[in-house]
C-alpha cells in the first residue's frame, strides 16, 4: 500500500480544524468540567490545593540536592540562584507534560461511557486532561516569573511566552489523543508511558546543559520534546533573547503536526471506540 503524504496532510489538517471548532463550540462545558476535575483531585486531602505548590517545590529540592550537593554541578557565570532558576524553568514544562500524559493516557478508557454523549464529546476528554496539566504548570510558571523578576532579569522577550505555552498545549493534545485511543486495545501502554515519563525526567536537560551530553548520545537531546520546551522557556524568561530559529522552527512544526495527526487518528478511531463502549 502506497502512502500519500499529501492525502495524510490534508486529512490531518481537516481533522485538526474540526477539533478546534469542537473545542470552541463546547468551551463553556469544557472549562466547567475541567474546574470540577481540578476540585475533585484535591478533595479529601488534608493539604488540598496546596499540593499544586508542594509537589513542584519538592521535585525542585530533589533536583537541587542531586545536582548541587551530590554531583556539585556548576555553570560558569551562574550563581546558585541562577542555577535554581535554570532548573526550575526546565522542570516547569516537564510537570505539565507529565501530568497531561499520565492522566490523558487513561482518560478515554475511564470515560468510555461518554462515547455517545452529546453534552461532552469523547474527543474533549483527553483535551481536558491537558488543560488540567497546564493549570498546575501555570501556578509554577507564575512563581518562576516572580523569582526572575526579583533577580531583575525580565525583558520584553517574555512576550514570546504565550506562544511557547500554546505550542506546548498543541503538542500535548496531539499526544494524548493518540495515547488515549491506544490505551483501549493496549491497556498496558499506560505503564510504558509512566516509565517513559520517569526516564525522560533524568535524560532531559533540566539540571545540565545540552552541550554536556557526549556527542555520541546527543540524539537524546534532539529527540527529546522536553529539550525544546525547556530551551524555549529559558530563552524567554531567563536569557532574555529570541528563541533559536532552528529549535523554534522544529518546535512549531512538531507541535502543529502532532496536534493534527492526533486529531486525525482519534477521529478515525471513533467507530472502534463505539464498539468498545
Amino acid at each position: 500500500m502506497r502512502i500519500n503524504p499529501f492525502k495524510i496532510a490534508k486529512t490531518s489538517t481537516l481533522a485538526a480544524v474540526e477539533l478546534v471548532r469542537m473545542i470552541l463550540q463546547y468551551k463553556e462545558i469544557l472549562w466547567a468540567t475541567t474546574l470540577v476535575e481540578l476540585k475533585k483531585r484535591y478533595a479529601g486531602s488534608i493539604l488540598g490545593f496546596l499540593w499544586v505548590f508542594i509537589y513542584p517545590a519538592l521535585l525542585l529540592c530533589l533536583y537541587l540536592f542531586v545536582y548541587l550537593v551530590v554531583f556539585r554541578v556548576r555553570f560558569p557565570g551562574f550563581s546558585e540562584y541562577h542555577y535554581v532558576l535554570y532548573i526550575f524553568s526546565g522542570l516547569i514544562p516537564y510537570l505539565g507534560f507529565m501530568e497531561a500524559l499520565s492522566l490523558g493516557t487513561v482518560s478515554v478508557k475511564q470515560n468510555i461511557h461518554l462515547v455517545k454523549n452529546v453534552m461532552l464529546p469523547i474527543e474533549l476528554v483527553p483535551i481536558r486532561t491537558v488543560l488540567i496539566g497546564i493549570a498546575s504548570q501555570l501556578v509554577s510558571l507564575v512563581i518562576l516569573f516572580f523569582m526572575v523578576a526579583l533577580d531583575g532579569k525580565l525583558s520584553f522577550h517574555i512576550l514570546w511566552l504565550p506562544i511557547v505555552l500554546f505550542l506546548q498545549i498543541l503538542f500535548m493534545m496531539g499526544l494524548v489523543l493518540v495515547l488515549s485511543f491506544l490505551a483501549i486495545p493496549l491497556p498496558d501502554i499506560s505503564y510504558f508511558v509512566n516509565l517513559f515519563l520517569l526516564l525522560i525526567l533524568f535524560i532531559s536537560p533540566i539540571g545540565f546543559k545540552p552541550d554536556m551530553v557526549p556527542e555520541r548520545l546527543d540524539f537524546i537531546i534532539y529527540l527529546n520534546p522536553i529539550s525544546y520546551m525547556a530551551e524555549m522557556y529559558r530563552d524567554c524568561l531567563l536569557f532574555g533573547k529570541f528563541p533559536n530559529l532552528y529549535s523554534a522552527s522544529l518546535y512549531i512544526f512538531f507541535s502543529v503536526a502532532t496536534f493534527a495527526v492526533g486529531a486525525a487518528i482519534f477521529k478515525k478511531s471513533k467507530g472502534f471506540l463505539m464498539d468498545h463502549e
